[in-house]
C-alpha cells in the first residue's frame, strides 16, 4: 500500500537506473555513491509497498510491480520537465514569425497565442495569413521563422502534425451535389485540394465547371453558404453555414491530407521552439477532435 507521494528525485534514479542497467552508472548521473542509490530504491520500494527489483544472476530485472511503475514514472517526470520549461522560460523575449494556412487562422490562432503569450509575454509574435505557395517562399527567403501547411505527405525535415480526410464542404441547398454540371468553388492553381478533387471527379467521369475561383478562403466559405457551389476541404476551421457532404450526395470520395510544419532553422531559437510546442500541441487537439466527429458521424 502507497504510504506517501511518489518523490520525483527518487523516480528520476530509478529511470535512470533501468535505462542504463546499472545502479553504479545510474549513480554517477546523480552525483551519489552506489549504496545511496540503493538506499533510494528501497525507499521507493518502502513508499509504494512493492517489490520492484528481483536478482537475476550478477545483476537484476524489474518485477511486474516495478515494470508498472515505469511507465507512470516516465509520464510524471516528463510533466515535471514540460512544467519546469513553461515557468522557467517566462524570460524569453525577441521576435517570432508565424506563417499560417486560413484554415488555422480562426480556430487554432487564438488559442496559440493566448497559450504562448500566457508562458512569454516579452515575446512579439508576427503573423502572415497567405496562401501556401506564399508562405513557403517567404520561409525559404527567412522571412517567417515557421509555417503551418497541407501536403499529400509530411517531409522527413518537416514536425508532423496529424493527417484529416479531404471533404466535400457546402452550405444549406441539399441538391447542389445534383447539378450537371458540378458547381465548383475552387482555389487559384496551383492549389492541393483543387487537385485533388478534380482527380476525383475525372475518375468517374463527372462534368463540373468552376462556380467560383478565389484566391480567399474566406470567399469559398461564403460562395458556399450562398449555395452557389461546392469546395474541396479539411473539416479545419469550417465555419457556420458550411457542412461536410454525405456519401449519399452522390460524389467521389476524397483522400487524406497530411499537416505538418516547417521551420527555416534546424535548431530555432528558444522563442521559437516554444512557439511551435504550442502550435503542435494546440493543433494536435484539433485534429483528433475532427477525427473523432467524423467517426462519431458514421458510426465508427
Amino acid at each position: 500500500m502507497i504510504t506517501d507521494l511518489l518523490d520525483l528525485d527518487l523516480l528520476r534514479t530509478f529511470v535512470l537506473a533501468v535505462d542504463m542497467d546499472s545502479f553504479a552508472r545510474a549513480a554517477e548521473q546523480v552525483s551519489r555513491s552506489q549504496s545511496a542509490v540503493s538506499l533510494q530504491m528501497q525507499r521507493l520500494e518502502e513508499i509504494t509497498g512493492h517489490k520492484l527489483f528481483l536478482k537475476q544472476g550478477r545483476g537484476w530485472r524489474l518485477t511486474a510491480s516495478g515494470e508498472l511503475l515505469l511507465g507512470y514514472a516516465r509520464q510524471l517526470l516528463e510533466i515535471n520537465n514540460k512544467a519546469v520549461e513553461a515557468l522557467t522560460a517566462t524570460h524569453i523575449a525577441g521576435r517570432v514569425k508565424l506563417g499560417l494556412l486560413a484554415d488555422f487562422s480562426e480556430s487554432g490562432l487564438p488559442l496559440v497565442l493566448a497559450r504562448f503569450a500566457s508562458v512569454h509575454p516579452q515575446v512579439e509574435i508576427e503573423v502572415t495569413i497567405d496562401r501556401q505557395a506564399v508562405m513557403l517562399q517567404k520561409l525559404q527567403a527567412g522571412k517567417l521563422d515557421v509555417i503551418t501547411t497541407f501536403g499529400t505527405h509530411t517531409p522527413e525535415d518537416a514536425i508532423a502534425i496529424g493527417r484529416l480526410p479531404l471533404r466535400w464542404i457546402g452550405g444549406n441547398n441539399k441538391t447542389i451535389a445534383l447539378q450537371e454540371p458540378l458547381p465548383l468553388l475552387l482555389f487559384e492553381s496551383p492549389c492541393l485540394f483543387r487537385a485533388a478533387g478534380l482527380e476525383a471527379l475525372d475518375k468517374v467521369k463527372r462534368s463540373w465547371r468552376p462556380a467560383l475561383t478565389s484566391a480567399s478562403v474566406a470567399g469559398m466559405w461564403a460562395a458556399a453558404q450562398a449555395g452557389l457551389g461546392i469546395t474541396i476541404r479539411t473539416e479545419m476551421g469550417l465555419p457556420a453555414g458550411c457542412i461536410p457532404l454525405s456519401a449519399t450526395a452522390g460524389l467521389p470520395p476524397l483522400s487524406e491530407v497530411h499537416i505538418f510544419m516547417l521551420t527555416y532553422q534546424k535548431s530555432p531559437s528558444p522563442a521559437v521552439k516554444r512557439l511551435i510546442d504550442i502550435l503542435r500541441e494546440t493543433l494536435t487537439e484539433q485534429v483528433n477532435e475532427i477525427r473523432k466527429r467524423t467517426k462519431k458521424r458514421h458510426g465508427l
